[in-house]
């Protein structure tokens, strides 16, 4: 069974526009190849427009283009291998294609940061405003990737978001415990 192309373009104007009730719909069609096309649609649209509005179009365009492809095809599926690794820790995980199908939906606000760089080149006040939103823009995609969450493991928003930021907190930790140990090693042996 596949998807139209209509239905593929009003998926990602749900997302835009409504995403709430986009991840909440359970008569989507879930496939990882309409996922990758998303991927892939939203990576020529964001690349092409930071290319025009930025260095115009040269010779080794197509090339970044491609390279552009794989590289985002690669981290959405890294970024979905994550999220179902750290939801089997929880007992939540054998998703992995309804996760990968809706997080490739997460990334569709990136399509707007190469406009806001000539918000950000109009002066202080155009720098401030695009800044601005440039920030709005990476909560409204954290947003989208708890959505994602929310609906790919039927978990609360409260803890798509834990299970989100849970991974950088432990990090933090982590490191900070290194530092720490490394700095008790080196204390040791400066006596």
């Amino acid at each position: 069974m596949g998807i139209t192309t209509e239905e593929f373009f009003e998926n990602i104007y749900s997302v835009i526009f409504s995403p709430k009730e986009f991840y909440d719909r359970q008569d989507l069609t879930k496939s990882t190849r309409l996922a990758v096309a998303t991927i892939v649609c939203i990576t020529i649209i964001s690349k092409t427009a930071f290319e025009i509005f930025n260095n115009g179009i040269n010779n080794w365009f197509i090339y970044s283009l491609i390279w552009s492809i794989i590289v985002q095809i690669f981290i959405w599926f890294l970024t979905g291998l994550f999220f179902e690794y750290i939801a089997k820790i929880f007992d939540r995980g054998g998703k992995l294609v309804d996760i990968l199908f809706y997080t490739a939906f997460a990334p569709i606000p990136y399509i707007f940061f190469a406009p806001l760089n000539l918000i950000k080149n109009s002066g202080e006040i155009g720098y401030f405003l695009g800044v601005t939103l440039e920030v709005l823009l990476y909560f409204w995609i954290i947003f989208l990737y708890a959505l994602s969450l929310r609906a790919a493991y039927n978990i609360t928003l409260s803890r798509s978001f834990m299970l989100i930021f849970l991974p950088f907190i432990a990090s933090f930790f982590a490191l900070y415990q290194l530092v720490c140990f490394i700095s008790k090693i080196w204390y040791i042996f400066s006596i």
